[in-house]
C-alpha cells in the first residue's frame, strides 16, 4: 500500500467516523420516550424478565428468532442506567451512526469523497432512516449490517482464504442481531466465494462457527435447541406462507415496498430509476460501460430481499432498510461516469438531503416525521394517565394494535385484545355490569352500539361503554393475558 493510498484510506475512515458521530447526535433530541409498538414491548420484557423465545405470546421475551445480540446490546445500555425503552432506543441511535459511516465507505468504492459524503448525508437525513433511529425497534440494524457485510464480501472476493474466512465468520455472528439477513445475503456470500474454490470449505465452517455464537445461547435460554429451532421455523413459515388471497397481497406488498423505499431515498429513489433506465438503454445501444461486473454484486445483494418483500412478506416499513444503503451505493455507481457533472450531482444530492430533513423535522406525515414521534408519546401518556386516574375500578381496557403497549403502561389494569376489523371473534365473559374503556377505535367490540367519547385534548380520545353481565364478542383471536 502506497503512502498516498494509506492517507486516503485514513481520511475516509475519519470522515466516516465523524459522520457517524454527528448522525447519532442528531437523533438524541427527538428520541421516542415510550415503547413504540407491539414488538417493542416484547423486547422490553426480555430486558426485564430475561430472554426466552416462545411461540406463545405470554412467554415471548421476545418472539422468535429473538435477535439475542440486539437484546444483549440493549441490556448493556440498561445496565448503564437507562430504562427499557431508552435502552432499546440507544441501540437504534448507535446503529444510525454506524449505518451512515458504512454508507459513506461503501459509496467511496464508486465515487469521490464529495459525492460519497453527500449520498451518506442524504441517507442519514431520509425520514425512513431518521424515524427508525428514534424508536425501540431493531429494523435500523438491517442497514449497517447489510452495508457492512456487502462491503466485506465485495472486498474479500478473490483476495485469498483469510479474508473470505473472516468475512464468513462475521456473516454468521452478525446474524445474532438480525437472522433474516442470513437468508437475504446468502447469495452474495456465495458470490464472494465463487472465484476461490480453496476458501469454500473453511468459509462454510467459519460461517457455522459464527452462527453458533448466537444459536447456542438462544437455544439454551429457550427450552433447548429443538424447541428454539421449531419455534423459529414456525415464525418463518407463519410470515412466509402464501396467502389464499395472494393476487391481492402482492400489489399491497408492492405499494408498501415502494412507499418505504421512497421515504428512504426521496429524490435518490427517483434518480435510481432514471439512471438505471439510462444505463440499460446505453447497454442496448452497444455502448461500453465501465465496471459492469458490479451489476452482479448489486443484483445479488438487493434482489433476494426485494423479491421476498414483494412476493412473500413485508409487515413494516423498516424491513426495506436492508436495501436502502445499497440504493445509495447503486446511485454512486451509476453516477461514476459523470465526471463533468459531479458538482451538479453533489448539489442535487445535498438538496435531496435538505428536503428529507425538512420533511422529517417540520412535516406532519403521520409516520415519517418528528411530529409522529411526539404524537405517539403524547397519546400514550394521555390515555394511560386517564385510565389510571379516572377509569372506574374493575373496568376492562380493550385495545387492538396497541394492546401490549397499553398493558405495559397499565400493569394493574385488565387489558384485552379486540380488533373490530377481524373476521374471527372470541368471547369475553363479563361477571356483572362493567365499564369498557376502548383504548383505540379499532378495538371497539361488536356488541357495543353506543359509547361515550372522552376528549383528552389535542385530538386524543378514549371511548367508554357500560355493558351488562354476559359474554362480550370481541374481534380477532383471544390472546388472553399477554403480560
Amino acid at each position: 500500500m502506497s503512502a498516498r493510498s494509506h492517507v486516503v484510506e485514513t481520511r475516509d475512515l475519519v470522515i466516516a467516523l465523524v459522520l457517524g458521530v454527528l448522525t447519532g447526535l442528531s437523533r438524541l433530541p427527538f428520541v421516542a420516550h415510550r415503547l413504540w409498538e407491539w414488538d417493542s414491548v416484547l423486547y422490553a420484557r426480555a430486558l426485564e424478565q430475561g430472554f426466552h423465545v416462545d411461540d406463545v405470546l405470554s412467554g415471548s421475551r421476545p418472539h422468535p428468532p429473538g435477535y439475542i445480540f440486539y437484546v444483549a446490546a440493549a441490556a448493556l445500555a440498561k445496565a448503564a442506567g437507562l430504562d427499557s425503552d431508552h435502552a432499546l432506543v440507544a441501540v437504534s441511535v448507535v446503529a444510525s451512526g454506524v449505518a451512515a459511516g458504512l454508507c459513506y465507505l461503501l459509496c467511496r468504492r464508486y465515487a469521490g469523497p464529495p459525492l460519497s459524503l453527500a449520498l451518506a448525508i442524504a441517507f442519514a437525513a431520509s425520514p425512513l432512516v431518521w424515524l427508525h433511529g428514534e424508536v425501540a425497534m431493531p429494523y435500523l440494524l438491517l442497514a449497517p449490517i447489510s452495508a457492512g457485510l456487502a462491503l466485506a464480501f465485495r472486498d474479500a472476493r478473490g483476495q485469498g482464504v483469510r479474508r473470505a474466512v473472516v468475512a464468513s465468520f462475521a456473516f454468521g455472528a452478525l446474524g445474532g442481531f438480525r437472522q433474516d439477513l442470513l437468508l437475504f445475503l446468502f447469495p452474495l456470500w456465495v458470490w464472494m466465494l465463487w472465484p476461490d474454490t480453496g476458501a469454500r470449505l473453511r468459509s462454510a465452517v467459519a460461517l457455522l462457527a459464527g452462527c453458533g455464537l448466537w444459536l447456542l445461547p438462544s437455544a439454551a435460554l429457550s427450552d433447548g435447541l429443538i424447541a428454539y429451532a421449531m419455534r423459529s421455523l414456525g415464525q418463518l413459515t407463519g410470515v412466509s406462507g402464501v396467502s389464499a388471497n395472494a393476487e391481492r397481497s402482492i400489489p399491497l406488498n408492492a405499494v408498501l415496498v415502494g412507499d418505504s423505499l421512497f421515504w428512504g431515498g426521496l429524490l435518490v429513489f427517483v434518480a435510481l430509476l432514471v439512471l438505471g433506465l439510462a444505463r440499460a438503454l446505453a447497454s442496448v445501444r452497444g455502448q461500453r460501460l465501465p465496471d459492469d461486473a458490479e451489476a452482479g454484486f448489486f443484483a445479488l445483494w438487493l434482489l433476494p430481499a426485494l423479491l421476498f418483500y414483494l412476493f412473500v412478506h413485508i409487515g413494516e416499513w423498516g424491513f426495506v432498510l436492508s436495501l436502502v444503503p445499497g440504493m445509495y451505493a447503486l446511485v454512486a455507481w451509476l453516477l461514476c461516469r459523470l465526471s463533468a457533472r459531479r458538482a451538479t450531482a453533489v448539489a442535487l444530492v445535498l438538496a435531496n438531503a435538505a428536503l428529507a430533513a425538512a420533511l422529517f423535522l417540520t412535516g406532519d406525515d403521520p409516520v415519517f416525521s418528528r411530529a409522529s414521534l411526539v404524537a405517539h408519546d403524547r397519546s400514550t401518556d394521555a390515555r394511560t394517565s386517564w385510565i389510571r386516574d379516572q377509569a372506574p375500578p374493575g373496568s376492562i381496557v380493550l385495545a387492538a394494535a396497541e394492546v401490549l403497549v397499553a398493558s405495559y403502561y397499565l400493569p394493574d389494569r385488565v387489558v384485552r385484545y379486540s380488533n373490530a376489523a377481524a373476521t374471527a371473534t372470541h368471547g369475553l365473559p363479563i361477571d356483572g355490569p362493567t365499564t369498557i374503556v376502548i383504548y383505540e377505535p379499532a378495538a371497539r367490540p361488536l356488541d357495543v352500539r353506543a359509547a361515550r367519547t372522552v376528549e383528552l385534548g389535542q385530538g386524543i380520545t378514549l371511548q367508554l361503554a357500560e355493558v351488562p353481565s354476559g359474554t362480550l364478542r370481541l374481534g380477532g383471536s383471544d390472546i388472553g393475558d399477554a403480560r
